[in-house]
């Protein structure tokens, strides 16, 4: 019995550049930040069925939540530097 392979298309692409959001997120220990990147990638998979525009709607909205899911540029040029062991 031959087994169904899915396409590779651009969900791929998006996986990928959700686990970028991980690693980024992981680096700088915004844990909101690594769920929505998550999810993120959980809603790029190519077998989760939604519509084209519903997923690129529940897509952008979680971009928007990982970008304010970050702290403010001082807190994080602060906690960057405690981790080079610069102060």
């Amino acid at each position: 019995m031959a087994n169904k392979k899915a396409k590779f298309t651009w969900h791929y692409y998006f996986m990928a550049f959700g686990a970028l959001l991980v690693m980024l997120a992981i680096t700088l220990s915004t844990w909101s930040g690594v769920v929505v990147a998550m999810a993120f990638i959980i809603m790029s998979h190519p077998l989760v069925k939604l519509p084209s525009i519903g997923r690129f709607i529940v897509l952008v909205i979680l971009l928007v939540f990982y970008v304010f899911a970050f702290p403010d540029a001082n807190v994080v040029k602060e906690m960057m530097s405690l981790k080079l062991g610069n102060k």
